[in-house]
């Protein structure tokens, strides 16, 4: 029964199928629904069960073959020479979050060149303005939601801002008068499956036609609501988007949640770069009073987006 169920999931990932909610919960703990063939193997090659065996070690080299380009990620192209690198942080403020102080001041210790905030109600930006970071980030733009649809990039350097895609919740479009040129910003907040399945699915069909579409150096930041363990995500990184993380060793990095007696166990936010564009490292800090934690990110133009 569980090496029937463990290969059905694996069955699901490798045809890229994720019909329903309760298919898209369950691939989003793969690697743990995984681990219950552990046991099952073990006995079925104690007992010399060859009928079982057999297919636990194959739906096991299924998953490994799956899991690979996380613990194998192909190399980056290398920046251009000389480059300073536009240092991004991406962080979930949680819409009831009332921790903002703390939110202020591990951010200020963070000091990155620009930030996006998911889930910003009218409070967060109240205290957000009011706080110092307002005179660190001078640029940007805030669209604020009662509850999870706010969203805002706030940088230190001139933005310029165009017509956002159009998705379930505010999304922004933002291009970054960065350090070593222009770089494009396009923040999302996908909404999570159960809230909207249709609209998890076109947001994230969106984010792969942005990346697969850019024709300036792109990255595509926020809370995606999806793991590289759902094939919806995947398709992004199919169409030439580099996930940071990933391409960074930090591919089995986990994100959500924080608030909760269940430890963190899956990444949902995420960043990635598409076609000349790299990210040089990739890190994560947690977010007082979130169930997120944030990710911070350094990216640089490669060569090919030089003329």
């Amino acid at each position: 029964m569980i090496a029937t169920f463990v290969g059905i999931v694996l069955v699901t990932q490798l045809g890229g199928w994720s019909p329903t909610v309760a298919v898209v919960v369950v691939q989003s703990v793969t690697p743990y629904v995984g681990l219950l063939l552990v046991p099952v193997a073990l006995v079925a090659i104690w007992r010399r069960w060859l009928f079982l065996a057999t297919p636990c070690a194959a739906i096991g080299m299924g998953l490994l073959v799956l899991a690979a380009p996380l613990a194998f990620p192909d190399d980056q192209p290398d920046p251009i020479e000389g480059a300073v690198g536009l240092r991004v942080a991406s962080a979930n403020l949680l819409y009831s979050n009332e921790r903002m102080d703390d939110v202020v001041a591990t951010l200020h210790d963070l000091a990155p060149d620009v930030i996006v905030f998911n889930e910003y109600t009218p409070q967060h930006q109240a205290t957000l303005q009011a706080s110092p970071l307002a005179d660190d980030y001078p640029y940007g733009v805030d669209r604020t939601d009662e509850y999870a649809g706010g969203i805002a990039l706030w940088s230190r350097e001139p933005v310029e801002v165009d017509t956002p895609p159009d998705t379930h919740n505010h999304s922004l479009d933002v291009r970054v008068d960065g350090p070593d040129g222009e770089v494009r910003v396009v923040a999302l907040h996908v909404p999570a499956p159960m809230i909207s399945f249709t609209g998890w699915k076109r947001d994230l069909r969106t984010a792969a036609r942005l990346g697969r579409d850019a024709t300036t150096p792109t990255m595509i930041v926020g809370d995606l609501n999806a793991s590289y363990w759902h094939p919806d995500f995947r398709q992004l990184l199919d169409v030439g988007a580099v996930d940071a993380h990933i391409a960074n060793d930090h591919g089995f990095g986990i994100s959500w949640p924080t608030d909760s007696a269940l430890p963190p166990f899956v990444r949902l936010d995420h960043a990635l770069t598409t076609d000349g564009l790299v990210s040089v490292d990739a890190g994560d800090f947690e977010i007082p009073g979130s169930d997120h934690r944030g990710l911070i990110v350094t990216v640089a133009p490669t060569q090919r987006a030089t003329p």
